[in-house]
């Protein structure tokens, strides 16, 4: 049997005694899809998410790709070979990111003071419906950050739909511009500062404990605090 594309993940940390929690990720399987690589599963996820849940069964519901799959990192959490959350992490150094997402995301102020392969943004978030758990998401945002300090991200931006801002700001994002409304849709845009130890401990943010250089996010903290306030 031919082995699935992509990179498994093993993360999570060993301890004596495993809860209902831990038990539940247990179970689950990370993945890495590189760029250029085989989506795979993952498109189904997207279709399942993004249309058929909104009743949309037409040929447009097949579209779930797109050109900037080719320079993006897809993680995926699966469950007995299916995927079951994902969610698609790229830097702005790449120009078709610049192009599809700088005037939403603001990056042209970003671009003044740091490098743009520190500045990643997340898209393609899906979670199937019947899988939208603590154990599930935790292990998606788990290997998004985790990925992010392997690539040295210092901000990982995303926009949302309002019903999500919760979920979001639990993992430690904050609004950093107003929103963005766009025809049929207002976005809330969020940024999460890597390794701000201080806020992801306010928050009580799961990330808190994957910190590794608190102290370089001393001035990514303070400089999106002078620039964009809050």
């Amino acid at each position: 049997m031919p082995q699935p594309q992509g990179t498994i993940i093993t993360t999570g940390r060993s301890v004596p005694a495993l809860d209902e929690l831990e038990l539940e990720q247990a179970s689950l399987r990370l993945r890495r899809i590189a760029p250029g690589e085989a989506l795979g599963d993952v498109q189904r996820l997207r279709r399942e998410v993004y249309f058929h849940e909104r009743g949309q069964y037409n040929d447009r519901s097949k579209r779930v790709s797109d050109g900037l799959d080719a320079c993006g990192n897809t993680l995926a959490v699966e469950r007995d070979g299916r995927t079951v959350a994902t969610l698609r992490l790229h830097d702005f150094a790449t120009a078709a990111v610049q192009v599809e997402y700088g005037h939403l995301f603001g990056i042209d102020a970003f671009a003044q003071a740091w490098p743009l392969s520190s500045v990643a943004v997340a898209t393609r978030f899906a979670v199937q419906a019947d899988e939208r758990s603590k154990a599930v998401v935790d292990r998606l945002f788990d290997a998004t950050y985790r990925w992010a300090q392997h690539l040295g991200v210092r901000f990982c931006l995303i926009a949302c739909d309002p019903f999500l801002h919760s979920v979001f700001e639990h993992y430690g994002f904050r609004e950093y511009l107003p929103p963005a409304i766009l025809p049929g849709v207002d976005l809330l845009r969020m940024a999460l500062v890597i390794d701000d130890a201080p806020h992801l401990q306010a928050c009580h943010s799961p990330l808190q404990w994957l910190v590794e250089r608190p102290d370089e996010a001393v001035p990514a903290s303070a400089w999106m605090e002078r620039t964009f306030g809050g």
